[in-house]
């Protein structure tokens, strides 16, 4: 699928997969493609929302974080849904250096706290190829 700079051509009906440079232009046609994707699988609209806000700051750090002593890197969006424990499952990983967070006292430095919050649960898993953020959201009841 080609994701473009203002948008994507389609949505898939099954999982989510994307491999774009970790460039702030990239994340907006990404985030529209997970909220549609979102509503498509049946995430109620306010998860939809945190889904799309916690996803969007994993990316961000990314683009921010990850590759700051390298001129390009690649970003990697997935988005599932587990059948199993009824969730959505995305990740975001990148093939940077994990940074340990550092609080700044100030606006900054909040990114991992807010994905906890909007989300039901988050990993963030650093390894010496890249770091990678799991998140979680509940899908509602079949008879809701």
């Amino acid at each position: 699928m080609n994701l473009g700079q203002q948008g994507l051509d389609g949505v898939p009906e099954g999982d989510l997969h994307f491999r774009v440079p970790a460039v702030p232009s990239r994340l907006v046609g990404l985030r529209h493609v997970l909220a549609e994707w979102a509503a498509r699988v049946g995430l109620p609209e306010a998860e939809t929302e945190a889904l799309v806000l916690a996803s969007y700051e994993a990316m961000a750090n990314t683009v921010e974080h990850a590759y700051r002593d390298q001129t390009q890197g690649l970003l990697d969006l997935r988005a599932r849904v587990d059948d199993e424990q009824a969730r959505v499952v995305v990740t975001v990983t990148d093939y940077g250096q994990w940074k340990p967070p550092q609080m700044s006292g100030g606006l900054r430095g909040r990114g991992l706290s807010l994905i906890q919050g909007l989300t039901s649960t988050s990993t963030v898993t650093p390894t010496a190829d890249g770091t990678t953020v799991t998140m979680f959201w509940p899908l509602p009841a079949a008879d809701q």
